[in-house]
């Protein structure tokens, strides 16, 4: 196995290991925290491709125990728990991955932005996104005013997922966590805001 290869691999355990309990958080919608590289949801380790720039941003507190993250190339922010490590991962296609992570616990989430011209989530880009196929328990929600959908998705790294999925202005969303964290990521979901 190459260097990069094996430290992938690395990056994506200890991301793994430590997704699980945060992901678990409490209110969100998106699978896919183990694995921190958007395409890797639903994926296995080999078919995860390595990030083309990984930084990470400066996220100021914004309230006692919450940090505010913000990007306007993608026009999007949020406010989220003090305890997690903002990271970005930039992906091809001008696609986005945002994680969020307790570098202690591991648990958290991310946000995969990519660039979508469509109005409505095709099959083919589902099928692309969440290879497992799994969309339970869909319902109807809304995101800064965006209607978006919260399901529950399956991957190979995570297991059982939440996940939420939206368009707005030309940029498809898709936000993953554990699903026992469906509750915590719903209410930094509140915190959304399209800028």
């Amino acid at each position: 196995m190459s260097k990069p290869a094996t430290i992938l691999l690395s990056l994506i355990c200890l991301i793994a290991f430590g997704a699980g309990g945060y992901f678990i958080f409490n209110g969100g919608s998106f699978g896919g925290l183990g694995a921190i590289v958007a395409t890797s949801l639903g994926g296995s380790d080999a078919n995860v491709p390595d990030a083309l720039a990984v930084s990470t941003p400066v996220t100021p507190e914004a309230t006692a125990g919450m940090k505010s993250y913000q990007n306007a190339a993608f026009h999007f922010g949020l406010l989220f728990p003090g305890n997690l490590v903002a990271t970005e991962y930039k992906e091809k296609g001008d696609a986005l991955t945002a994680s969020f992570q307790d570098p202690s616990t591991n648990e958290g989430f991310e946000i995969f932005v990519t660039p979508y011209s469509g109005t409505q989530i095709d099959q083919a880009r589902f099928k692309l996104d969440e290879p497992s196929g799994t969309y339970l328990e869909p319902q109807n929600v809304v995101i800064d005013g965006t209607q978006a959908t919260l399901f529950t998705g399956k991957n190979a790294i995570m297991g059982d997922t939440r996940e939420v999925w939206f368009i707005k202005n030309g940029y498809l969303y898709e936000v993953a966590t554990y699903k026992e964290l469906d509750t915590w990521l719903g209410q930094v979901m509140q915190t959304f805001k399209f800028i």
